[in-house]
């Protein structure tokens, strides 16, 4: 069981680098087997089907019967001619710095 969890938290973690939104299975709790809960890949909190929140890393979930599905609140990916794009942590938005100097904002 320990084995399917270490290689279901490392497929997780290659789909995050490459994708959006990812799907995670819920997990099972009490007597009569039946899924019940969802466990945030990020802090290992669990949530009841039903609940939706935001994690620290810049996602919002939600846990159905189907699955915990997780997307990037910031929106996928954001280019701006001669400018770095950064997510801000606190805010889940890009912020755009200049490619020739990284401490000065790009203006749009």
């Amino acid at each position: 069981m320990k084995l399917l969890l270490i290689l279901a938290v490392s497929s997780f973690s290659l789909a995050l680098c490459h994708a959006a939104c990812f799907v995670a299975p819920i997990e099972t709790e009490g007597k009569e087997g039946k899924p019940n809960v969802c466990t945030d890949v990020y802090d290992a909190k669990t949530y009841p089907i039903g609940s939706q929140w935001n994690t620290a890393h810049c996602k919002e979930c939600w846990c159905s019967d189907n699955g915990m599905v997780c997307c990037d609140r910031f929106g996928g990916i954001a280019v701006m001619e001669g400018c770095i794009s950064v997510v801000d942590p606190e805010t889940c938005k890009y912020k755009f710095y200049k490619e020739d100097d990284p401490s000065t904002l790009c203006t749009v």
